[in-house]
């Protein structure tokens, strides 16, 4: 999964490195498109949908958009809000192999000094999610929140808090030991140890809502490298505890004016358990060995491995 603020799509998607990026992902979260309604985004094999920035300046800006491999467009689903700040987009249990869909919300936040600046921005944001976790439990935040939340904690020890309140009669879960179990941080790390008013609210809707920043706690950055001009963290994958058992990696990747103007792609790899499909041939079963990180697409149906293979989030299809 890629996570990027682009800062213009039309020309970005004009350079052949940019779109190298797009092709190393299945599902892309772009923020500052600054697309309109008359834009004609087109990248081979992948479907896009946007959230533009409604302006009556002849200046583009803002604009949120997800993307997706072609193959697997009958199991995306956009979730229709009246919220400017954040695209939903649902992909089906059925794809994944879970119990319940996934939700992923791409987040794009004004600066909180900027002329676009959206008042109670966090606190819209955090509305449209209570919406929408009392349907579904595996929720994926991404994007550009411009929040600054240094390294402090983002978690509370109490279960389905959600702000109620908690007698001594609850039940509390350990989530520090949870995260050690899962070789994740339970105190992130972060290069960026400013914080601004923005941050402290996105870590009051974590603690709130019980997701988890990954940058600075998952394998692949526990460091918490500067996601933006190597000066400050405000590019984000935050997720609900409970699809961290899902969580590979993310890393931080090298920083390159073909890509965004000031900020860096961040990569996040999710695994899923996929069930055996007993009409696998032996020859197609040697495509596909335990560890793997590819998927095999054929004919538009994902083969399978008959031994229990742990399938990861950011599918390479192979043709």
């Amino acid at each position: 999964m890629l996570n990027l603020n682009c800062c213009g799509l039309v020309r970005k998607s004009q350079y052949p490195e940019f779109i190298k990026l797009i092709s190393d992902h299945d599902i892309i979260c772009l923020t500052e498109t600054k697309t309109d309604n008359f834009d004609n985004i087109n990248i081979p094999e992948y479907t896009f949908k946007f959230k533009n920035r409604k302006s009556h300046s002849r200046v583009k800006s803002g604009g949120i958009a997800f993307g997706y491999k072609n193959e697997m467009s009958k199991y995306i689903h956009i979730i229709e809000t009246k919220s400017s700040l954040v695209l939903w987009a649902k992909i089906s249990a059925d794809f994944l192999q879970t119990d319940e869909d996934l939700v992923i919300g791409n987040v794009y936040i004004p600066p909180e000094n900027s002329l676009y600046k959206i008042t109670d921005a966090l606190n819209e944001l955090e509305q449209e999610l209570l919406k929408l976790s009392v349907n579904f439990k595996y929720i994926m935040l991404v994007g550009d929140f411009n929040s600054r939340t240094a390294s402090d904690i983002d978690f509370s020890n109490i279960v389905n808090s959600k702000h109620d309140i908690v007698s001594d009669s609850d039940l509390c879960y350990d989530y520090s030991n949870t995260l050690q179990e899962l070789n994740m941080l339970s105190i992130r790390k972060s290069k960026d140890i400013s914080k601004n008013t923005y941050g402290n609210a996105l870590l009051d809707i974590c603690k709130n809502n019980n997701l988890f920043i990954l940058n600075g706690r998952v394998n692949g950055d526990k460091e918490g490298i500067f996601t933006c001009r190597s000066s400050s963290v405000v590019d984000y994958f935050i997720c609900s505890f409970e699809l961290l058992d899902h969580v590979v990696n993310m890393h931080v990747d090298t920083f390159s004016s073909l890509y965004s103007d000031v900020h860096c792609p961040l990569t996040l790899l999710l695994k899923f358990k996929i069930e055996q499909n007993t009409d696998v041939t032996e020859a197609e079963n040697n495509d596909v060995t335990s560890g793997s990180e590819n998927i095999k697409f054929k004919n538009g149906i994902m083969k399978k491995n008959k031994i229990s293979l742990r399938t990861l989030m950011e599918i390479r299809l192979q043709n």
